[in-house]
């Protein structure tokens, strides 16, 4: 049983979605699928303006991007869909949608408020309209596609924009709704990033977060693998814009894909592998435009092999902040209360250091800085640096190699190191530099760790469908070890 999730990317284009139909018909061949799907192209990001710009009252702006995403999607429809009775109502079904947009829109002008919940109920509207399409689209093609309300399946909580899914309700609805239809032969086609409160609210599992239902409902099910169609071949060495020779990394270990995540590596959601993980399913990040490709498979252990160093991420746009205290603190209380203040402002560290009478943290966001900065400072002194990024190393194998921390180091030279860290997990090693350093430290690092190794980027090493169905099932006998 598989879950295909597709990206807003791999869904943007007229090309794209017979590549997706393709796809779908291939995996159903051999077993069960359910297909989840985000909203096409950059429709998301054009709603979030829509809705901004009624709240400032500019609603003939609104109005007129909104037009925009009415005209795109109705002319994918059109040119997908060849049967004039199925186009009627397919086009019938998105007009009620881009109807209830607009309303929406208007209301909004008047009442200059976007509050989460009304967001979320904006930005639902993208996926409602990919996956109406997508459905439409697959059984045309002669594919049996039952489209299913996300909302109905993934039950969470009342956080609007971030919303918790609650497991045990989601794990019912999913039995009652979505299993039998598997069972049945059919493929249930689903909205990725919504769900819905306990009193049938609109919610959102934050952005990127498709790829955590997709996830979400593999575990639910269970799935024997979850698979994610996205527009790069897997999970590269570095970011090729800054490594133009970075290389496909075949397998990662749930931990390394984790931290590559959470640290900028731009392909998962950072939420994405905890449902995976509890189930030990394999997640598969494939190439749309190369489906015969060999992808990255995420597992739950690699084994002991392999080089030490699996990829290199980065994350921009970080402060770096130093309490020195002032006052004859105690050490656990001083920690106790520079941590309450994180706490109190809902601010994420990445990064900390501490001594008996100073700490210093990296975070990404400093929200309401000049009252944040305040409130520390009635602890100690504080300094701030801000165009900070930090880059993470990341391998299975770092843990307890003597002199490696030396050789991530001495690769990043002459470039000045502001902060060095040991992950948690003993994976990952971190260290913050001036974000303007990046683009030669990206490829110094990369230089020391992988410039002796054979390069399996699958547009240098293509296999054929049968080589990628045999490394497939490989991957899936070591995960069922």
């Amino acid at each position: 049983m598989k879950v295909l999730k597709f990206g807003g990317t791999s869904v943007g284009d007229r090309e794209a979605i017979e590549q997706v139909v393709a796809i779908i018909r291939r995996e159903a061949a051999d077993a069960p699928v359910m297909a989840v799907f985000s909203a096409m192209g950059d429709t998301t990001d054009r709603l979030v303006e829509i809705a901004r710009l009624a709240v400032r009252q500019r609603l003939d702006a609104a109005l007129q991007w909104l037009g925009q995403l009415r005209r795109r999607h109705f002319g994918m429809a059109r040119a997908l869909i060849t049967g004039d009775e199925r186009y009627q109502m397919l086009r019938d079904t998105l007009a009620m949608y881009f109807a209830r947009l607009e309303q929406m829109a208007r209301s909004l002008s008047v009442l200059q408020d976007l509050s989460p919940r009304v967001q979320d109920e904006f930005l639902a509207h993208g996926e409602l309209l990919s996956t109406r399409l997508l459905q439409a689209v697959l059984a045309e093609r002669g594919l049996p596609a039952v489209w299913l309300d996300s909302r109905r399946i993934i039950k969470t909580d009342a956080t609007h924009t971030e919303a918790v899914p609650d497991m045990a309700a989601s794990r019912e609805a999913v039995a009652a709704q979505v299993r039998p239809l598997l069972e049945q032969g059919q493929i249930p086609v689903l909205q990725g990033f919504i769900g819905a409160d306990a009193e049938g609210h609109t919610t959102t599992l934050g952005r990127g977060g498709s790829d955590y239902t997709a996830a979400l409902l593999g575990s639910l099910l269970p799935a024997d693998e979850v698979q994610i169609w996205t527009d790069v071949d897997g999970i590269l060495t570095a970011d090729p814009t800054l490594v133009p020779d970075a290389r496909l990394v075949e397998r990662l270990s749930y931990r390394e894909a984790a931290e590559l995540a959470y640290f900028g590596a731009r392909v998962l959601h950072p939420k994405t592998l905890a449902p995976a993980m509890e189930r030990h399913i394999p997640v598969w990040v494939r190439n749309i435009a190369r489906p015969d490709g060999r992808g990255t498979c995420i597992l739950f252990e690699t084994g002991p092999t392999g080089a030490p160093v699996k990829s290199i991420a980065y994350k921009k746009g970080i402060t770096l902040i130093t309490i020195v205290a002032t006052r004859g603190w105690k050490p656990h209380d001083f920690l106790r209360r520079v941590f309450d203040v994180f706490d109190r402002y809902q601010t994420a560290v990445d990064l900390v250091s501490t001594t008996e009478v100073s700490v210093a943290l990296a975070i990404h966001r400093m929200p309401h800085r000049e009252r944040f900065v305040e409130e520390l400072q009635q602890l100690g002194r504080v300094e701030w640096q801000a165009d900070k990024a930090i880059v993470c190393v990341v391998g299975e194998r770092l843990r307890g190699r003597s002199g490696i921390a030396g050789e991530i180091l001495a690769a990043a030279a002459p470039h000045p190191v502001s902060m060095i860290s040991l992950g948690g997990s003993e994976i990952n090693i971190s260290f913050v530099c001036d974000e303007q350093a990046l683009p030669a430290v990206i490829p110094q690092l990369h230089r020391r760790f992988f410039a002796k190794r054979p390069d399996r980027r699958n547009g240098k090493a293509a296999k054929s469908p049968a080589k990628r169905d045999e490394h497939h099932q490989l991957a899936i006998r070591e995960a069922s070890r």
